[in-house]
């Protein structure tokens, strides 16, 4: 062997035992519901206005993402249980802190509401309002510490917000809990925008993030994530690109 022959061998070995360097990490692969029109599949293809966002910052350190679909509570317990690399879309809670890294930032702010018959003459005022009723909420979804610990009301469980939307209209949930922007493109994907209407009060406004499983390597890339997130909150390339992606009006915009 060469001289510069082992010089080249002894970086190569230099890097890969650098703690949590890992050649695998040039891909994250996240697990996650479809939630449109922040992120989800179409035509085999990923879309959305969270998806491009991350995707953007992503692209800048040179990592690709991969994303799979599943029910909620299925992406969790996987991501949980190490055999992905984080879940994609994620609210912050107490019990996630202890096996998911959240970056500093996140992706951008979503406001949950609750959803009705639109001749229900119920205005939902605070969670207190719920008494006696029962809520149709989404499997291992949080809606807020007050909604999600109060004893009040009646909580049943389906995989997708769609579900609860046609168990309303049958009449076997009083209403519907959910996050606004999707509830209002799913309910326009069932044609549902004139039978069913959200609160004006939300329940709850809650950050989203990309949450990292606690694998090596997985804080410095959370770090460093959060760090590109941010700047790039503060570019023109930002609100190009959700211009492009035509943001709804009831939307947060995540660029400042």
């Amino acid at each position: 062997m060469t001289n510069i022959s082992k010089i080249i061998s002894a970086v190569i070995l230099y890097i890969l035992l650098i703690p949590g360097f890992s050649i695998a990490e040039t891909q994250i692969h996240f697990a996650t519901d479809s939630f449109p029109p922040y992120y989800y599949e179409e035509d085999s293809t990923l879309k959305g206005v969270q998806y491009e966002l991350a995707k953007a910052v992503f692209d800048k350190m040179d990592t690709q993402i991969k994303i799979t679909f599943m029910p909620w509570k299925r992406a969790v317990l996987i991501a949980e249980a190490g055999k992905v690399d984080g879940v994609f879309g994620v609210t912050k809670t107490e019990e996630r802190q202890k096996w998911l890294i959240y970056p500093e930032e996140p992706l951008m702010l979503v406001t949950l509401t609750i959803f009705k018959r639109a001749d229900d003459p119920f205005t939902y005022t605070g969670v207190s309002s719920l008494k006696g009723k029962t809520v149709g909420v989404i499997k291992g979804y949080s809606y807020g510490e007050a909604f999600d610990n109060s004893t009040l009301f009646k909580k049943e469980e389906v995989k997708n917000i769609g579900q609860n939307f046609r168990k309303m209209l049958l009449g076997r949930v009083d209403l519907v809990a959910g996050y606004s922007v999707v509830g209002k493109h799913i309910l326009k994907s069932m044609a549902l925008e004139d039978r069913i209407v959200s609160s004006q009060q939300a329940i709850h406004v809650t950050p989203i993030y990309v949450g990292f499983t606690r694998k090596p390597g997985h804080l410095q890339i959370s770090e460093e994530f959060a760090r590109m997130l941010k700047e790039y909150k503060m570019t023109e390339e930002c609100h190009k690109l959700m211009r492009h992606l035509d943001l709804p009006d009831n939307a947060k915009l995540p660029c400042k």
